[in-house]
């Protein structure tokens, strides 16, 4: 419409002609649709005009929102702390876990609870037992029913059912049995279901079972007693790859017994031939070069002792003392020649070993190291005492026993478990020997083992003879070497056996460096092996006086107890 036009036309018209929207009491509004979140409850009557809704429970931040108001979960009755989360299905008590309902405060009711459910447990068995008795009884008389109307009874009824064999003669006493014992359970059951048996003919009945049951026992015993030796049991078998329990199994009930006792008597050991060392073995019988070497020692102490005189001439103690020392270490030398001879000539049967094969790749000494320091030897020392000892302590078994040889071998030698330097060969053997206390691994009765394991280092490190004073140390160390390496290649790469392969792996390489070393040094090793038996004369002589002095106290302690009594007797006669 034009603007000039619209202005002339009066209000009421013009408000005619541009509002054209509906009014509203021109159109019908519908109400706003309600939702209600829940269940509608079923109306409770004609009175009650309005619907009721089962609604879930607002946390609190719904309730804060809503302005509505929010109720806190009951508190625990036991604890009085923690909100309750359950209910007890007896008194109703609201608690807040296990913790609670098994307190004392709860355990009235908690405990008569735990009875009456052991107790309906107890009645549920008992009906079940009581079933099963009943159904084995209608199957028992079923049978003898059945076998009734056979031709041939019971044992026809058995054959049928493929209990006895259809082979089996009239004399088999096997099947026979079979036939009796079912025959006589079948008996029973019609006696206890029909309860009109005497106790006389229950007990017959009873007493032929219990016949049947110990000659069953008898024959088990004579089989097991007339059958065949353990050597033919033996004879077919890989014994070597058998495990521990399968030869268990072997032996019948009279050789474990037997095998229980002697282990429990100590006799066990005494089965075992005992393993003589292999470096024990020089030339002219073992006897010209360890005594040559003595005779250095005690030169060696002599002329120590001679300038101790000559610097300090007041110390007259201590060279008495070399004097004393020097006398009794040839006098231990002479016994200890006759003890060996006379073993040798009782223990026979117990062979001496083959020197362990040399290992064929030993690095150069420059190869590993510029200069090496002097005080490796210390090191060497250290590292075969350990060997030594755990070697005859396990009876030369690196085979069945490889990791626990490696384990005590570590253990006892920090040369080859750490990096720790000694600075003289009394201390490397005082540190192997103190571990050897720590550690639980000395047997008190066997208190002379770390004295025997001092007097192994000296013989390896005196070599075979004169022109070979390496040999017994290679020797050594490759065993040493080879077991460690077998052990690695046994464990797996992964936690606790990874780390212990890494100690292996550590200590092998040392073991390749002290190799190497020995190669470099054939006269350190003679000079090491002179200071090695000189120590051990030292220890020993201590040890016999130390023996000495002990009898003598022991003796006077003696002595005074008897003196004591005789004066405690004149006493009581006046």
């Amino acid at each position: 419409m034009n603007p000039l036009i619209r202005r002339r036309l009066p209000p009421s018209v013009r408000s005619l002609l541009t509002d054209i929207g509906p009014k509203e009491e021109w159109t019908d509004t519908e109400p706003d649709t309600v939702t209600r979140d829940g269940v509608m409850l079923p109306s409770r009557g004609a009175a009650s005009g309005q619907e009721e809704y089962l609604t879930p429970a607002k946390s609190r931040a719904q309730a804060a929102l809503d302005g509505t108001e929010w109720r806190s979960s009951a508190v625990c009755m036991l604890c009085k702390c923690k909100p309750s989360c359950y209910t007890c299905p007896r008194c109703n008590l609201q608690y807040c876990g296990l913790a609670c309902y098994q307190s004392q405060a709860h355990s009235v009711c908690s405990e008569e609870f735990y009875k009456e459910s052991v107790l309906q447990e107890l009645k549920d068995m008992g009906k079940t037992e009581r079933d099963g008795r009943h159904k084995m009884q209608e199957i028992l008389v079923g049978l003898r029913q059945k076998a009734e109307k056979t031709d041939g009874g019971m044992e026809g009824l058995l054959k049928d059912a493929g209990i006895v064999s259809e082979d089996a003669d009239e004399g088999d006493g096997e099947a026979t049995e079979k036939v009796q014992v079912v025959e006589l359970l079948s008996r029973l059951a019609e006696l206890q279901q029909s309860g009109e048996g005497s106790a006389t003919e229950i007990e017959a009945i009873l007493r032929k079972l219990a016949d049947v049951g110990e000659r069953e026992k008898l024959d088990g015993d004579t089989i097991e007693g007339t059958g065949l030796d353990l050597a033919d049991r033996l004879s077919g078998l890989d014994i070597e790859k058998l495990s521990e329990e399968e030869l268990w199994e072997v032996l019948d009930s009279k050789e474990k017994e037997t095998f229980w006792g002697l282990m429990k008597g100590g006799a066990l050991g005494g089965l075992i031939p005992l393993w003589k060392p292999w470096w024990e073995e020089h030339e002219d019988g073992g006897r010209a070069l360890v005594e040559l070497l003595e005779e250095e020692a005690s030169k060696q102490g002599g002329e120590n002792s001679t300038i101790i005189a000559e610097q300090d001439t007041d110390n007259r103690f201590k060279t008495s003392q070399e004097v004393v020392w020097r006398k009794s270490a040839t006098k231990l030398r002479k016994i200890k020649r006759e003890n060996k001879m006379e073993t040798s000539d009782k223990k026979g049967s117990s062979a001496v070993t083959a020197v362990p094969q040399i290992s064929a790749k030993i690095p150069k000494l420059t190869s590993l190291c510029a200069n090496s320091s002097p005080l490796v030897c210390y090191g060497l020392v250290n590292a075969l005492f350990g060997y030594t000892f755990t070697l005859c302590l396990y009876n030369n078994d690196t085979d069945s026993l490889m990791i626990e040889f490696c384990d005590m071998v570590l253990a006892l030698s920090e040369a080859l478990s750490s990096s720790r330097v000694f600075n003289s060969v009394q201390e490397a053997l005082d540190c192997g020997e103190t571990l050897l206390l720590s550690g639980g691994f000395l047997d008190r009765e066997d208190l002379l083992a770390p004295s025997r394991a001092l007097e192994a280092v000296a013989h390896i490190t005196t070599g075979r003879d004169r022109e070979d004073a390496t040999g017994y140390c290679l020797a050594a160390l490759s065993q040493l070497r080879s077991v460690l390496s077998q052990a690695r290649k046994a464990l797996s790469k992964e936690g606790v056996e990874g780390a212990k392969r890494q100690k292996y792996f550590l200590a092998r390489k040392k073991c390749e460096f002290f190799q190497a070393w020995v190669l470099d040094n054939a006269h350190g090793i003679r000079e090491l092996a002179v200071e090695l038996w000189n120590e051990h004369g030292k220890r020993e002589s201590a040890r016999s006086s130390m023996e000495r002095d002990r009898a003598v106290v022991e003796g006077s302690l003696k002595k005074g107890k008897r003196q004591g009594k005789a004066h405690l007797i004149e006493q009581l006669m006046t």
